[in-house]
Order: C-alpha cells, then sequence, then structure tokens
C-alpha cells in the first residue's frame, strides 16, 4: 500500500482507519483522513515539541507530522521505510500521524464502542472498540486538536530524537527524498521527471558563510551545548574530541578550523551535524542550520571551483555555487572523507 486517498470517498462517520503503533491498535475516524502515505523525508526546524516528528511541505504549505507515541507513553523506536503517515484535516489546519502500519479500513458499529475506563487530562480515548477478542483504542480527534491548540505555543526546545528516528542508511534516505518529491509533485501538479535530477542539500552558517552539505550524508543533528566533549591528546588542532551517541564514538571536527584555521565561536546555536558514512564516525561543528535547498548536480560540477579562503590541501572539497546573487560553498563529501587529514591514529 502506497497512498490511499480517503476522504472524496466516505460519506458516513462510522467508517474508521484501523492502525498500529507499537504493540497496540487504535481507530482514526476516516473522515479526518486526507490521505495515508508512506514515510517521506521530513525536515526539522530548530526548536519543535517532543511529539512533533518533523515538518513536511504538502499541497504548498508547511505541516507538522506528530509521532503520537511520546503522547501516549509507547516506547519511541526508529521508523522504517514501512511506516505510514495519516494526513489529516483539521479544524484549523491539516496534519500527519506517523504510524507503524495501517491494518484495516472499515465500518463499525459505534454504539459498542465501550467509554475508556478511566477519566485523566490529555485523554484522547473515545472508547474502547472490541471485536473478536481484540481491543482497539479509538481516538477521539476533536480532544486531540484541541490538546494541539492549546500546547502549541507553550516551550519547545531542540529535539535531537526526532532527526535519529529516521532511516539513516543512504538508500533508504534516497528512497525517503524520491517519495517526498513525488508527493510534492503530485500536489502542486508539477511532473516529477523535473524534480528528479535536484539534489537536497542542507544550509548552514560558520562565521560569515553559507555552507551546503548533501542531505543523504546527514544521519543527526545535535546541540552542542547538550553534548559532552571528550579531549583527545595528540591530534590535530580541528578534532575537537569525541562525543558518545548510542554507544558509539564520534569524531566532532572543527570546519572553520578545518578549512579556515580559525577556531569557531561556540554559541547556544552551535550544532553538531553526524555523518553518514561507512568508513567514518564523525560529526561537524556548524554555527547554526539554516534550511533545504535544491541544487541541481549538473549545474553545481559545471561551476566546480575552490574556496579562494581555504587551505590548499582542500582545493576540491569545497564547491562554490551562486544562487540568487548569493554564494554558497558546497562540501565536496567524496572529497573531504577521503582526506588523510581525517585519520586519527
Amino acid at each position: 500500500m502506497n497512498e490511499i486517498t480517503v476522504a472524496d470517498n466516505i460519506q458516513e462517520n462510522d467508517i474508521y482507519i484501523f492502525v498500529k503503533i507499537g504493540n497496540s491498535s487504535y481507530a482514526f475516524p476516516a473522515l479526518h483522513v486526507l490521505e495515508i502515505i508512506k514515510l517521506v523525508e521530513l525536515e526539522y526546524p530548530e526548536k519543535m515539541p517532543a511529539y512533533i516528528a518533523g515538518i513536511l511541505e504538502y499541497k504548498g504549505k508547511v505541516i507538522h507530522i506528530m509521532d503520537l507515541r511520546s503522547v501516549l507513553n509507547i516506547e519511541t523506536k526508529e521508523y522504517n521505510i514501512d511506516t505510514h503517515i495519516l494526513i489529516m484535516q483539521g479544524k484549523d489546519g491539516n496534519y500527519g500521524i506517523i504510524v507503524d502500519k495501517i491494518a484495516d479500513i472499515k465500518r463499525i458499529d459505534t454504539a459498542i464502542i465501550t467509554p475508556p475506563p478511566y477519566s485523566k487530562e490529555n485523554c484522547f480515548t473515545k472508547g474502547i472498540y472490541l471485536n473478536n477478542g481484540t481491543s482497539t483504542v479509538v481516538i477521539n480527534i476533536d480532544l486531540l486538536e484541541d490538546w494541539l491548540k492549546d500546547t502549541q505555543n507553550t516551550e519547545t526546545s531542540f529535539n535531537e530524537k526526532a532527526s535519529r528516528l529516521l532511516p539513516r542508511d543512504i538508500k533508504s534516505k534516497e528512497v525517503l527524498h524520491q517519495r517526498k518529491m513525488q508527493l510534492i509533485a503530485k500536489t502542486e501538479g508539477i511532473t516529477y521527471k523535473g524534480l528528479q535530477n535536484k539534489d537536497v542539500y542542507i544550509s548552514f552558517t560558520i562565521g560569515n558563510n553559507t555552507y551546503c552539505l548533501e542531505i543523504v550524508y546527514v544521519g543527526g543533528f545535535y546541540k552542542y551545548s547538550e553534548t559532552k566533549v571528550i579531549k583527545m591528546p595528540c591530534t590535530p588542532s580541528f578534532i575537537k574530541g569525541l562525543i558518545s551517541i548510542k554507544g558509539d564514538y564520534i569524531t566532532i571536527i572543527d570546519l572553520r578550523k578545518y578549512f579556515d584555521n580559525e577556531f569557531s565561536n561556540i554559541t547556544d546555536k552551535s550544532t553538531i551535524i553526524a555523518i553518514q558514512s561507512k568508513d567514518f564516525k564523525v560529526g561537524f561543528i556548524v554555527d547554526e542550520i539554516s534550511d533545504t535547498m535544491n541544487i541541481p548536480s549538473a549545474e553545481l560540477f559545471r561551476n566546480k571551483s575552490k574556496n579562494k579562503n581555504a587551505k590548499a590541501d582542500s582545493k576540491n572539497e569545497i564547491i562554490e555555487y551562486v544562487k540568487d546573487e548569493k554564494l554558497y560553498l558546497v562540501l565536496n563529501m567524496d572529497e573531504i572523507l577521503s582526506n588523510e587529514r581525517l585519520y586519527v591514529g
């Protein structure tokens, strides 16, 4: 099941979408579901609540994608390429809900939905539906949206877990990116053939320069202030140290020192970008994450040139790219990851 358009074909209010979230079964009223799609590439703002898995462009607007596991106190596990998203039509706009599996779409007798055996704050349960010994929690969408509205202005922080939940291997990232481009093409009426050759990059600032990194190399984002860096003796000055993430030690590279021989100015916005590589476990310190952007590969490499401010031995590691009269310094990751300077004996 790749995607399902629901709302156009549903007219009764007793048809429900049955899903799996964790080991539990849940049902959502089909009238609120615009579409069911497989997991796509998501983006991450600097700050967002713990229950937001990311943001997505849908029909020309940015919508939030929710992970109800953090709200329902279900154990958080990584997503996979078979994870689904319910695109919901809310009272104040569209949003998405991540689910592990679509189990069924069927009409049920709402009269036999049993009221929840408890009453507590932030309860979004309409009741329990019992069928052949299987219980399904029926979600009250109105209560859920009211709660979202009440909490949308509360204090948020950088949700570092969100970026780590998407599949991080390069093949899966390519699949998720292609799905996102197909979704954009479908919802905006753009021919996908014209989009598929555009590569997606994440942009970030270091000092007065704006850099770009191809998103397939990104393994996660981590606030520098929330990590513990272990100093390493007898290493190049651009190596800040090691950090431990999920039991793996990642070598932290100060990119400003690496390229310009000047140490980065660490602030509360300083971020570590973990790099997805089969040969290295490294992370780059950057001043601040900016936006994602499309850069056509053919145009990028046609204008390939070195960064005039870079060290001589990094002549192929930077590709200058100009868009809307602004200069972007694009990291040539093949060159960077093959540079012997990164080897720590």
